[in-house]
């Protein structure tokens, strides 16, 4: 990453709540020095416009120092207050600021920001009086003139602040619909594949098993209406995936047998949950083509989903060979389904979308797929 790309990374992770920050020290101070200039330049500009005295070259020479004084103060308070917030907020608190993306977010960072400069101008000013002018911080309150620059600047940070993060929300919503696009399509490229497939045996058992072919194109049937009706939308619901996996489990049943064994497990409370069309197949997909189909004697594919602390999992456990079992020859690899839905996850919810996938105790792989859990914010592409 170049020197030009640092700083521009470790900018925007400044508009986020983070207990923990990766970007090197010496490029966060560099950021608070072109803040604290930025502070004072304004502070000066501001006072210069307000000042009833004549601009001389000796005002200049008593206002510079004073500003740059106020600024510091300022930017430590900001750098202060934030920092502990973030480091003594629960995790909960963060990822709650995180997930709103409309005026709540906005509001708490205005008031916020709002409180911070109030406590970084009365403190700076308060020095500036002490030292330049002898006067204690109580006349400095009472002055009308300190709060109206006070309100000025409190203004101007919130107009910034709602402006900034709410073109910040536009580019993300925007960036989070393309992505959502381009990975629909090519799910629906793929898709196809499969189709095909089931049709090429449904025409290859008519003439000597024309009761599973029956059976085979009812469960097909079912799967096309619960497919199609989740690709049509941009959200679905936890029961309406849990019911296309098992259109799709006991279509594959059809086709391996008692190779094939399978276990749906979901609360009546998550029933109604809202969350992007197709997330769980691919894992599903994959526990079978990798895990189970591999072996002669198959296996079982549980799927479940229970929340945990503020968290909604959905795990996809197979008994099949592993991550480490060999692949047969010709066998597609499963890297691409994977990468499309870390990015969707990423694209949706960012950090706070996981997918995980590691080795089971008892020979096999689970699949772990964790979501904020906010029944109060339903999905929308």
């Amino acid at each position: 990453m170049s020197l030009r790309q640092q700083f521009r990374q470790a900018y925007v992770n400044q508009r986020g709540l983070k207990k923990h920050r990766s970007d090197p020290l010496w490029i966060r101070l560099v950021l608070a020095q072109g803040w604290t200039l930025t502070f004072g330049t304004g502070f000066l500009l501001l006072n210069a416009s307000l000042s009833s005295r004549p601009l001389t070259p000796a005002w200049w020479a008593r206002m510079v120092p004073a500003h740059v004084l106020v600024s510091v103060c300022v930017m430590l308070s900001f750098f202060f207050l934030y920092r502990g917030f973030e480091k003594f907020a629960p995790q909960r608190w963060l990822d709650q600021i995180s997930r709103c993306k409309d005026w709540r977010s906005g509001l708490f960072f205005s008031i916020y920001s709002t409180l911070c400069a109030l406590l970084g101008v009365t403190l700076g000013m308060g020095l500036v009086d002490a030292i330049w002018y002898g006067n204690n911080l109580s006349r400095l309150l009472g002055s009308s003139v300190f709060w109206v620059q006070f309100g000025l600047v409190s203004t101007a940070i919130s107009l910034v602040l709602g402006l900034s993060y709410r073109a910040r929300w536009k580019r993300e919503q925007m960036q989070a619909r393309m992505t959502e696009a381009q990975l629909r399509l090519l799910q629906g490229q793929i898709e196809p594949h499969f189709l095909f497939n089931t049709l090429a045996n449904v025409q290859s058992l008519i003439d000597f098993d024309p009761e599973r072919a029956k059976l085979m194109l009812e469960r097909f049937t079912d799967y096309l209406r619960a497919s199609l009706g989740q690709l049509r939308g941009d959200s679905t619901t936890l029961a309406r995936e849990f019911a296309m996996l098992e259109a799709y489990l006991g279509l594959m049943q059809l086709r391996m047998g008692e190779r094939l064994r399978m276990r749906l497990t979901l609360p009546p409370e998550l029933a109604d949950y809202p969350l992007p069309p197709l997330l769980v197949q691919p894992l599903v997909e994959n526990a079978i083509h990798h895990g189970l189909e591999p072996r002669i004697e198959g296996g079982e594919v549980a799927v479940s989903a229970r929340v945990e602390g503020e968290r909604l999992c959905i795990e996809v456990a197979d008994d099949g060979q592993g991550l480490d079992g060999p692949r047969r020859p010709g066998q597609r690899s499963n890297g691409v389904a994977l990468a499309n839905l870390r990015e969707r996850l990423k694209a949706r919810w960012g950090d706070q979308g996981m997918l995980e996938l590691r080795p089971r105790e008892a020979g096999g792989t689970l699949a772990r797929l964790c979501l904020p859990l906010d029944f109060s914010n339903p999905t929308t592409a």
